[in-house]
């Protein structure tokens, strides 16, 4: 019966691990570079990408991109240390 089906109207879309690992190896520069906002993300209140399409899209994803053209690198919200 086909009101029964369980055929997907729409295949779900597979992310390439490798698009995955270069999302994560970004986050992870980004951190170790001292990217502020990459820091909020990843605390308790961030929204940090929980699937994988979102980890594959974060190196090129228009908030990231638009953060390093203003800064020209990783965000300075921090105050210098005193």
């Amino acid at each position: 019966m086909a009101l029964f089906s369980r055929k997907p109207k729409h295949p779900k879309p597979t992310v390439q691990l490798a698009d995955v690992a270069a999302g994560l190896t970004t986050f992870a520069a980004d951190l170790l570079s001292g990217d502020r906002l990459a820091v909020d993300m990843a605390g308790p209140d961030g929204e940090m990408p929980f699937t994988g399409e979102d980890w594959a899209a974060y190196p090129t994803g228009q908030y990231r991109l638009d953060r390093l053209a203003h800064f020209g690198g990783p965000s300075p919200l921090d105050l210098p240390d005193a």
